[in-house]
Protein backbone atom coordinates (compact mmCIF):
# COMPACT_ATOMS: atom_id res chain seq x y z
CA UNK A 1 0.00 0.00 0.00
CA UNK A 2 1.73 3.55 -1.04
CA UNK A 3 1.46 6.31 1.32
CA UNK A 4 -1.72 7.64 -0.84
CA UNK A 5 -3.56 5.03 -0.27
CA UNK A 6 -2.50 5.04 2.99
CA UNK A 7 -3.94 8.43 3.76
CA UNK A 8 -7.12 7.47 1.83
CA UNK A 9 -7.70 4.67 4.25
CA UNK A 10 -7.39 6.68 7.31
CA UNK A 11 -9.74 9.59 6.41
CA UNK A 12 -12.06 6.53 5.48
CA UNK A 13 -11.72 5.53 9.09
CA UNK A 14 -12.13 9.08 10.39
CA UNK A 15 -15.06 9.44 8.71
CA UNK A 16 -16.83 6.46 9.50
CA UNK A 17 -15.73 7.48 13.21
CA UNK A 18 -17.33 11.07 12.81
CA UNK A 19 -20.62 9.55 11.07
CA UNK A 20 -20.86 7.51 14.29
CA UNK A 21 -20.52 10.91 15.95
CA UNK A 22 -23.15 12.44 14.13
CA UNK A 23 -25.53 8.87 14.62
CA UNK A 24 -25.25 9.72 18.40
CA UNK A 25 -25.40 13.28 18.71
CA UNK A 26 -27.43 14.24 15.25
CA UNK A 27 -26.65 18.38 17.32
CA UNK A 28 -22.64 17.95 16.21
CA UNK A 29 -23.74 19.03 12.42
CA UNK A 30 -23.74 22.62 13.76
CA UNK A 31 -20.47 22.37 15.04
CA UNK A 32 -19.05 20.96 11.49
CA UNK A 33 -21.38 23.98 9.76
CA UNK A 34 -19.46 26.28 12.36
CA UNK A 35 -16.60 24.99 10.94
CA UNK A 36 -16.85 25.51 7.20
CA UNK A 37 -18.30 29.04 8.25
CA UNK A 38 -14.93 29.61 10.08
CA UNK A 39 -12.99 28.36 7.07
CA UNK A 40 -14.76 30.46 4.64
CA UNK A 41 -14.35 33.42 6.81
CA UNK A 42 -10.51 32.98 7.28
CA UNK A 43 -10.18 31.45 3.57
CA UNK A 44 -12.11 34.11 1.49
CA UNK A 45 -12.79 32.84 -2.11
CA UNK A 46 -10.78 29.68 -2.54
CA UNK A 47 -11.02 26.78 -5.14
CA UNK A 48 -12.35 24.35 -2.25
CA UNK A 49 -15.94 26.39 -2.64
CA UNK A 50 -17.78 23.97 -4.80
CA UNK A 51 -16.75 21.08 -2.12
CA UNK A 52 -17.78 23.46 0.80
CA UNK A 53 -21.28 24.43 -0.80
CA UNK A 54 -21.25 20.74 -1.18
CA UNK A 55 -20.60 19.77 2.36
CA UNK A 56 -23.31 23.01 3.65
CA UNK A 57 -26.08 20.84 1.43
CA UNK A 58 -24.74 17.38 2.88
CA UNK A 59 -24.98 18.58 6.51
CA UNK A 60 -28.74 20.01 5.67
CA UNK A 61 -29.28 16.32 4.31
CA UNK A 62 -31.04 13.59 5.63
CA UNK A 63 -28.15 11.43 7.46
CA UNK A 64 -27.96 8.59 4.92
CA UNK A 65 -26.92 11.18 2.07
CA UNK A 66 -24.34 12.63 4.22
CA UNK A 67 -23.13 9.15 4.91
CA UNK A 68 -23.40 7.84 1.49
CA UNK A 69 -21.38 10.89 0.47
CA UNK A 70 -18.72 10.73 3.00
CA UNK A 71 -17.74 7.48 2.35
CA UNK A 72 -17.90 6.66 -1.17
CA UNK A 73 -14.42 5.40 -2.40
CA UNK A 74 -14.24 7.31 -5.69
CA UNK A 75 -12.37 10.15 -6.64
CA UNK A 76 -15.25 12.69 -6.22
CA UNK A 77 -14.91 11.01 -2.66
CA UNK A 78 -11.69 11.31 -2.05
CA UNK A 79 -11.66 15.20 -3.03
CA UNK A 80 -14.98 15.77 -0.53
CA UNK A 81 -13.22 14.16 2.31
CA UNK A 82 -9.53 15.93 1.82
CA UNK A 83 -12.28 19.17 2.92
CA UNK A 84 -14.12 17.84 5.04
CA UNK A 85 -15.86 19.78 8.27
CA UNK A 86 -16.43 16.54 10.00
CA UNK A 87 -12.64 15.88 10.93
CA UNK A 88 -12.85 18.46 13.85
CA UNK A 89 -15.76 15.64 15.37
CA UNK A 90 -13.22 13.62 16.21
CA UNK A 91 -10.74 13.56 18.76
CA UNK A 92 -6.70 14.26 18.76
CA UNK A 93 -6.82 10.93 20.40
CA UNK A 94 -9.13 8.83 18.48
CA UNK A 95 -7.48 10.38 15.30
CA UNK A 96 -3.67 8.88 16.61
CA UNK A 97 -5.53 5.48 17.24
CA UNK A 98 -6.80 5.43 13.54
CA UNK A 99 -3.44 7.03 12.15
CA UNK A 100 -1.90 3.86 13.87
CA UNK A 101 -4.19 1.42 12.45
CA UNK A 102 -3.93 2.61 8.58
CA UNK A 103 -0.04 2.44 9.35
CA UNK A 104 -0.15 -1.20 10.67
CA UNK A 105 -2.83 -2.12 7.48
CA UNK A 106 -0.43 -0.70 5.43
CA UNK A 107 2.85 -2.37 7.16
CA UNK A 108 0.85 -5.76 6.14
CA UNK A 109 0.03 -5.45 2.57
Amino acid sequence: MNRQQQLDQFSLALHRRALDALRREPALRDHARQTLARWRRQAGATRSDALWDEWEQLLADEFAALESAALVESDHGQLLRSVSPLGGLVSQSERMVLLKQAREQAALQ
